[in-house]
């Protein structure tokens, strides 16, 4: 369990990433961080706007009501 051996560093390969590599991973990541931006903000605004007409709705309620009893 404990059969420590030493890592061959020399005979180890490390692949070097292309700069299109990284680029690409980079515009990827952009664009999907600018795509949940985007959402949230999408979202955030049909929230608010059902907000509004729910104030809006019961505004309307609340005038009906006191043209009827007042």
């Amino acid at each position: 369990m404990n059969n420590l051996q030493p890592v061959d560093l020399q005979g180890a390969r490390i692949k070097a990433q292309s700069l299109s590599t990284t680029m690409s991973r980079k515009v990827v990541i952009g664009f999907l961080a600018t795509l949940i931006v985007s959402t949230m903000i999408v979202w955030l605004g049909f929230l608010g706007w059902g907000i509004v007409e729910i104030l809006r709705s019961l505004a309307g309620w609340i005038t009906s009501l006191w043209t009827i009893f007042f």
